[in-house]
């Protein structure tokens, strides 16, 4: 008669669900006891039993394995005698490669209440794993909240009950969950991956929710400020605000700086946006910028319409800043400043236009949050980050998130981006 050797309980020993499941070793040393392996209730019956199924697993002969244990399952209940079985069934599938006998091995383990379950967290966690292989969502959900519950604090669980939500269309759940394991991630000191912001963007996108949208653009791009990332997260704000005049403006400025734009869309949509706010000179810049580098045609019809058309007022809108500027600073408020100030950001002369927006603060009667925006521009733009960052603090109302978004940008300036 065979006898239950519980060194082969792989299953237990390789999910950690036991500290010692094997019976007492040799004596270390003459006369000295070796601590004894835990005390286990087992009937006569059920190691008579289980023996020859786990000799039969061990040496390879697993056709009619599964049978025989739902046999002895049926058959034996004593808590550990349960465990042993879902621990010789979690062995049957890892021999087999069978994912439906891993899994009903790791429940049997988790159902059988045995104390010889001494880490519930991470059986929880492989049984939600294995839940959400079989496209079992909500046991997914239940399976890894438990793990959680039971002290399971690894990002990858969190993140996996996201997409277990989102399988499931629980869309809010979904979000707050990526939250987490994003959080989690950040915890550990570790960069979350780029696919996971992605993801949870996606969603934001598919359940129409416009701050989730905002929230994950903006933590996407915090995380990896690539270009690409930079566009999709300002565009996305822009259509999504639907700005529009000065405001939307500032947010293609944004888009330029982080090298962003491309192809003819943004770049006509830039240039028409500063050629309607009487910018001439940065609407050349721009359209000549994008053919120099080859992101847009030197054909387009539409583009050279708008660069012809600025090009012929850049000469006469130059000679009469030195007339403005002077103007400035003897008119009583602060309107002419803060014009003045707009036309050199438009021809990229921050240092000008800087002193002018502070000017313009002083005298007042002018728009502070428009004011503040573009101060905090021209200074980011010299590399004054500092002062940028104090003009920017002061904008608030609809601006705000503008003003937000250049913030991040002076900080993501600061860092590399960690690799995906």
């Amino acid at each position: 008669m065979k006898t239950l050797s519980f060194l082969s309980l792989g299953a237990a020993l390789a999910l950690g669900v036991a500290g010692t499941l094997s019976v007492a070793p040799a004596l270390a040393a003459k006369k000295e006891k070796a601590p004894e392996g835990p005390k286990l209730e087992l009937s006569k019956e059920f190691r008579a039993a289980a023996g020859p199924i786990e000799a039969e697993i061990k040496a390879g002969k697993l056709d009619g394995a599964g049978a025989k244990l739902d046999a002895l399952a049926a058959q034996f209940k004593l808590p550990d005698e349960q465990f042993i079985i879902g621990a010789r069934r979690y062995e049957l599938g890892r021999a087999s490669n069978n994912t439906a006998e891993l899994r009903k091995g790791v429940i049997a383990m988790i159902d059988s209440k045995s104390t010889l379950n001494t880490n519930a967290a991470q059986l929880n966690a492989a049984a939600g794993q294995y839940a959400y292989n079989a496209q079992d969502f909500p046991d997914a959900l239940a399976r890894l909240s438990e793990a959680v519950r039971l002290g399971n604090k690894d990002p990858d669980t969190l993140i996996l009950m996201a997409e277990s939500s989102f399988r499931s269309n629980k869309f809010p759940e979904g979000l707050g969950y990526a939250d987490r394991a994003v959080a989690a991630k950040k915890a550990l000191g570790q960069a979350a991956p780029a696919d996971w912001y992605q993801r949870a963007l996606s969603v934001a996108f598919k359940a129409k929710n416009p701050a989730e949208i905002a929230k994950w653009s903006r933590e996407r791009v915090s995380a990896y400020p690539t270009p690409q990332n930079w566009r999709d997260a300002l565009l996305v704000y822009k259509d999504g605000a639907k700005l529009d005049g000065q405001p939307a403006l500032d947010v293609m400025r944004l888009i330029r700086s982080a090298k962003a734009l491309a192809g003819e869309r943004d770049y006509f949509e830039y240039a028409a946006l500063a050629s309607e706010r009487g910018l001439p000179g940065e609407a050349k810049a721009v359209i000549e910028e994008g053919m120099a580098s080859g992101a847009i045609g030197k054909t387009s019809r539409p583009l050279n319409e708008l660069l012809a058309a600025a090009s012929l007022k850049v000469t006469g809108d130059l000679s009469s800043l030195a007339a403005s500027e002077k103007r400035a600073t003897t008119d009583a408020a602060g309107k002419i400043a803060a014009g003045t100030a707009d036309a050199y950001l438009g021809y990229g002369q921050d240092s000008k236009a800087a002193p002018l927006y502070k000017l313009a603060l002083q005298k007042g009667q002018v728009d502070n949050d428009a004011v503040n925006t573009r101060l905090g521009i021209a200074l980011a733009r010299q590399g004054q980050a500092a002062e940028a960052k104090q003009a920017f603090a002061a904008v608030t109302g609809p601006r705000a998130e503008i003003a937000k978004y250049w913030l991040l940008w002076l900080e993501t300036k600061a860092q590399p981006a960690p690799a995906k």
